[in-house]
C-alpha cells in the first residue's frame, strides 16, 4: 500500500482504529461525506481495523468485525469465524469478504480465500494450542479493508 501523509486530521470525524480513504482521491473523508455514495465510491480503510466494543458500535463496524468463537475439545480448540454475525455483510460481486485468516500467538496458521456470492463468510478450523493462547481472526472486505478481533483459547 502506498504511504499517505496527512498534515492535519479533524479527529471528530475519525473513529479509533481506522482512517477513511477515498477510493477516487486517496484523501481523508468524514463519515458524513460517505452517505449516499455508490459501492464503487465507498471508503477504503487503512491498516488493520479493530472495534473494542462491538455491542455499542455502529452497523458499519458490526458488519465487518469478525465474530470469533473458540471451544476446547481435549487437546484441540475448534475456532469458528463468521463475518456478519451481528449485522449481515453483503456477499455480492462488487462487495464481499475476500479472505478470512486465523493466527495463534501471532503466527498465521490458516487462511481461507473466498469467492464472491458462492461462499458464505464463515470458516472453522481445529488448532492444537494450549490454554491461554491468543487467537486472532482477520478478514478482508474488498471495499473496506482488513478487520481483526482476538480471543484467548480456553
Amino acid at each position: 500500500m502506498d504511504e499517505l501523509t496527512v498534515a492535519a486530521v479533524d479527529s471528530s470525524h475519525v473513529r479509533e482504529g481506522y482512517v477513511l480513504l477515498d477510493r477516487r482521491t486517496a484523501g481523508l473523508n468524514t463519515a458524513s461525506d460517505q452517505r449516499g455514495c455508490l459501492m464503487s465510491e465507498a471508503p477504503i480503510l487503512a491498516g488493520i481495523n479493530r472495534v473494542t466494543d462491538v455491542e455499542n458500535a455502529g452497523d458499519f463496524e458490526r458488519k465487518h468485525t469478525p465474530y470469533l468463537s473458540c471451544e476446547r475439545d481435549g487437546e484441540q480448540v475448534r475456532v469458528t469465524v463468521k463475518v456478519g454475525h451481528w449485522v449481515a455483510h453483503p456477499n455480492l460481486p462488487d462487495h464481499f469478504i475476500e479472505w478470512i485468516a486465523v493466527h495463534a500467538a501471532g503466527v498465521p496458521v490458516a487462511r481461507f480465500d473466498l469467492s464472491a456470492v458462492a461462499v458464505a463468510p464463515e470458516i472453522c478450523c481445529v488448532l492444537a494450542v494450549g490454554a491461554g493462547t491468543t487467537i486472532a481472526a482477520m478478514e478482508s472486505c474488498n471495499l473496506h479493508g482488513v478487520w481483526m478481533t482476538e480471543a484467548v483459547a480456553p
